[in-house]
């Protein structure tokens, strides 16, 4: 099979990370295929790889998965730690961020 390329390589991966970080369920889903991976034979450091996380947060993923099932990737309130910025700042930072 011929490989494919996509063009706009960077500007696809941007908008890409931006659909799986846009709702808790896309983030879940990431999650998942994520698990999924280590299930079918991959490393965590291999599914780190593919799927752009780091090997540490792929193990937590897997802990979380065999001691909790599916509710164990689910998220619990807003994800990362609490914002130290406004709510004006924050929006206005993402948005130059995401321009």
């Amino acid at each position: 099979m011929r490989r494919l390329n996509i063009s706009n390589t960077r500007e696809s991966e941007q908008v890409i990370w931006r659909e799986i970080l846009r709702s808790r369920e896309s983030r879940y889903d990431h999650r998942l295929h994520g698990v999924l991976s280590v299930c079918r034979g991959l490393s965590c450091y291999e599914t780190a790889a593919v799927w752009g996380r780091s090997p540490r947060s792929v193990e937590h993923w897997v802990r979380r998965y065999e001691s909790h099932g599916l509710p164990g990737l689910r998220e619990k309130g807003k994800p990362g730690r609490p914002a130290v910025l406004g709510a004006a700042e924050l929006a206005r930072l993402q948005k130059q961020l995401w321009a």
